[in-house]
């Protein structure tokens, strides 16, 4: 049986474009959850943080890789550089073994 994967990505949205931003990513969202193996795909903020974090787990790592190849996250990943002011850090979890 494979092991669910768990990511944080942390997305830094330059504040200028925010509304494009918020509308591009709400699509991502929205396509993300008809996927299947996807568990948890929401797209959250700290109280006053300009940072987004994109919380996902998906039933395995494979599902997650397909993810990788769908046409809306090439879509986000294609989005030009200046929209954001850094580049998002992805963060790689497992569960841990008992």
């Amino acid at each position: 049986m494979s092991k669910p994967l768990y990511l944080i990505a942390t997305i830094y949205p330059e504040q200028e474009h925010i509304e494009f931003l918020k509308k591009e990513f709400a699509n991502l969202v929205t396509e993300s959850y008809k996927e299947s193996g996807c568990d948890m795909y929401d797209l959250v903020q700290g109280v006053n943080e300009d940072a987004w974090v994109m919380m996902e787990k998906w039933s395995s790592k494979a599902l997650w890789d397909n993810h990788m190849l769908s046409p809306h996250v090439k879509y986000i990943n294609s989005i030009d550089k200046k929209y954001f002011r850094a580049p998002t850090d992805l963060r790689f979890l497992n569960p841990v073994d008992f």
